[in-house]
C-alpha cells in the first residue's frame, strides 16, 4: 500500500473568483477523513491518503484498480453544497480537485457529482460508428490553416447520442483527457508520447472540422 495526496480548490465565476473560508470533508463512505477550511485562494492545504503502490499501474499483467477513491464535500456560505464522488488518489501523487460553486438559490440542494471509472479499468467498449461527411454546404468555413485554439466545444458523451455541450479551455480538455487516459504514476516518456496523441487527434478534429462536416454541433 502506498500514499497518494488530494488538495482541494473551491472556485466560481468561471473559475475567476477563489471562495476562502470554504468547509472541505473529505469522505470514506460516511466516515470523515479530513475537515479542511480553503485559504484566501481557496486551496487547502495537502492531506495523504491510501493508495494502492504505484508499481501496480506500471505493471501490464496487473488487472485490478491502480487507485483508490474518496469522497470530497463542499460547503460554503452563500454557495450550494457540492459533493464529489469516487475522486481517485494515485500513489506518490497529488490529486488537485478544483470544485465549482454555484451561488445558493432558494430552496438549495446538494449537487451530486460522480467520477465514472478511469478508461482503463471501466471496461467499456469505446468503439463506434461515425457517419461519413455530409455535402459541405455553402458558406460553411474550413479552417485554411492549423491554430491552437483557447476554446473548444465538446460533446459530453458518444457523438451519436444526445448529450450536452459544453465550451472550456484547451488545455483544460488535453488535462482532463489525459487524466481519463493515462496513470500519472506512468514513465514520463509514456506520459508525453500520450499527451501528444491527445493533442494531435484533438486539433485534427478541429482543423478537419471532423465532427461538424458530418452535422454534429461540437468539435470534439
Amino acid at each position: 500500500m502506498g500514499t497518494g495526496f488530494l488538495e482541494v480548490v473551491a472556485i466560481t465565476a468561471y473559475d475567476a473568483l477563489p471562495i476562502a473560508g470554504a468547509k472541505v470533508f473529505v469522505l470514506s463512505g460516511d466516515e470523515v477523513l479530513y475537515e479542511l477550511t480553503t485559504d484566501e485562494s481557496g486551496i487547502t492545504q495537502k492531506v495523504a491518503l491510501e493508495a494502492p503502490a504505484k508499481e501496480l499501474a506500471n505493471d501490464i499483467n496487473f488487472t485490478g484498480v491502480a487507485y483508490s477513491v474518496c469522497d470530497v464535500r463542499v460547503e460554503a456560505a452563500g454557495y450550494e453544497t457540492v459533493k464529489i464522488h469516487d475522486v481517485e488518489i494515485l500513489d506518490t501523487e497529488t490529486s488537485i480537485l478544483p470544485v465549482h460553486m454555484p451561488p445558493k438559490e432558494a430552496g438549495g440542494e446538494t449537487y451530486n457529482l460522480y467520477t465514472p471509472p478511469h478508461n482503463l479499468v471501466s471496461g467499456e467498449d469505446r468503439r463506434m460508428d461515425v457517419p461519413p461527411p455530409m455535402t459541405i454546404p455553402d458558406g460553411h468555413r474550413v479552417l485554411s490553416e492549423v491554430v491552437i485554439p483557447e476554446f473548444i466545444t465538446v460533446h459530453l458523451g458518444r457523438p451519436d447520442r444526445p448529450a450536452r455541450n459544453v465550451r472550456v479551455p484547451f488545455t483544460e480538455y488535453v488535462k482532463n483527457s489525459a487524466s481519463h487516459e493515462i496513470y500519472s504514476t506512468w514513465p514520463e516518456a509514456s506520459l508525453e508520447a500520450n499527451i501528444y496523441c491527445i493533442i494531435s487527434l484533438t486539433l485534427n478534429r478541429i482543423f478537419t472540422e471532423w465532427y461538424r462536416v458530418r452535422g454534429f454541433n461540437f468539435d470534439i
